[in-house]
């Protein structure tokens, strides 16, 4: 086990207790903030149902990613605290890209947090980083 942050990410999240009965919000700030609710679990993905009744597929390899690209942003300097933009450029690609072009990163980036591998920040704008002993999720 090499330990990086990023080698248990999907398993974190996917043994939550209550994972598919509880209810989830999208990282926007306030009213913006959609539900969504995982209906499905797989060794290698799950299935979310949006607020408007439809399904994504979330892919294992989207939760390593993403916490993959957020130590890797969050290492540059000009970052104060290690904070990202949920809209960053290239972590939306590479989310999408793991997921097989499907977008992601509003169902990804708050299980992760609830899985108490990322910090939210919901102001505006929303913003996302690893987490920090002592620090705050959702």
């Amino acid at each position: 086990m090499s330990g990086a942050p990023w080698d248990d990410a999907f398993e974190a999240v996917r043994t939550l207790e209550d994972l598919t009965t509880r209810n989830f919000r999208t990282p926007a700030a306030g009213a913006r903030a959609r539900p969504f609710k995982v209906s499905k679990t797989q060794l290698d993905g799950l299935e979310v149902t949006t607020s408007r009744g439809g399904t994504i597929q979330l892919r294992a390899e989207a939760f390593a990613a993403a916490v993959k690209v957020l130590h890797d942003l969050g290492e540059d300097e000009a970052r104060e605290g290690g904070w990202v933009p949920i809209s960053d450029e290239l972590l939306v690609s590479v989310l999408q890209a793991e997921n097989h072009e499907r977008a992601c990163s509003s169902y990804v980036l708050p299980l992760l947090v609830e899985a108490g591998k990322l910090e939210l920040d919901r102001g505006r704008p929303a913003r996302a980083r690893l987490a920090r002993p002592g620090g705050e999720g959702a």
